[in-house]
Parts: structure tokens; C-alpha cells; sequence
């Protein structure tokens, strides 16, 4: 099952800039994708689940948008440099037992495991002057994210009953 459009994606949608290429890590449903790729970005597609990828690929078949799929574990097979990434990553607590419930859990005891083994490499395939868009939960280390080389700018959050999400632009310092 491929995650459907939710509160974290459509604060997303409403606030993200997409460059002329655009990096979507863990797309999903797609959403970020199509929407950066009907404003006439150049985006590849990146999961680590192949079944929305596929059905990516076929949507963006069918509306001829120029959307490349990659099957990969993070960055492990992508390649080149993007002036906007943007990751939607498994945030709450937990272990993932599937892969389908990566979509929303597997981020270990504080759910940022794999947000902070995404931030280690991510500087290495964004351009000079690029942006980087993550959302986090409020279970998250944030404070931790800064110590990684990255200026953080909260553009957006959005309130539960457990806790919080948060939208953050990030760019590397120097």
C-alpha cells in the first residue's frame, strides 16, 4: 500500500519551492514528484519501496512529466546534484517489521534514525545555494540537526493529539 496524501505531504505541497531539479527522497505517493514536475522541474523519484514507484512511473507516463524513478536505500543509487531535495521520512518511534511501514515508522528509538542517515550525505548531491526540505515530529532530536552542518528555517507546522510536525528548509553552512 502506497502512503496516501496526509497533513505531512500537504504541508509539503504548501510550502515547498521546487528548483529546476528536484530530489524526491522517499516519494511515495508521489505527490511532491508530479506537483515539482507539472512546474516544469526536472525530478528523480527515490524509494526504497518499488510498488510506488511503479505506479509513479506509469502516472508519469500517462501525463508525460519528467519524473525519473530510482529504486534505492537513500542515496545508494543516486547520482548527480539537485538544487532541491526534498525527504518526507519515517518520523515516529519504532522499528519497521515491513517495508510498507517504512512509510510512516522504522525510525527507531526517537524515530530520526534514518532523517540523520539521510542528513550525512545529503550535502554531497545538492548544488551551491540549494534547498533541503524535511519534515520532523516533535519525538524527533532537532537540535541535532543543526550540529549536522545545517542551517534550519521552520516554514510550517501542524498539531496532533501525540505530538507535532514541523517543516524545515535547510541549507548546509559554508
Amino acid at each position: 500500500m502506497t502512503y496516501p496524501v496526509s497533513e505531512d505531504t500537504l504541508l509539503l505541497l504548501d510550502n515547498i519551492s521546487c528548483g529546476k531539479r528536484v530530489l524526491d527522497m522517499g516519494t511515495g505517493n508521489g505527490a511532491i514528484s508530479i506537483k515539482c514536475a507539472q512546474k516544469g522541474s526536472e525530478v528523480t523519484a527515490v524509494d526504497i519501496d518499488p510498488e510506488p514507484l511503479k505506479n509513479l512511473e506509469k502516472i508519469a507516463k500517462e501525463r508525460n512529466l519528467p519524473i525519473r524513478v530510482v529504486h534505492s536505500d537513500l542515496f545508494a543509487n543516486v547520482k548527480g546534484k539537485y538544487d532541491t531535495i526534498v525527504f518526507n521520512p519515517p518520523y515516529l518511534p519504532g522499528d519497521a517489521e515491513r517495508i510498507e511501514e517504512l512509510q510512516w515508522a522504522g525510525g527507531g528509538e526517537y524515530g530520526d534514525e534514518i532523517l540523520f542517515r539521510f542528513l550525512r550525505d545529503a550535502k554531497n548531491y545538492l548544488e551551491d545555494g540549494g534547498k533541503i526540505y524535511v519534515i520532523v515530529s516533535s519525538f524527533n532530536r532537532i537540535e541535532r540537526i543543526e550540529s549536522m552542518g545545517y542551517a534550519m528555517k521552520c516554514l510550517g507546522k501542524k498539531k496532533f493529539a501525540f505530538h507535532e510536525i514541523y517543516l524545515y528548509e535547510l541549507h548546509p553552512h559554508g
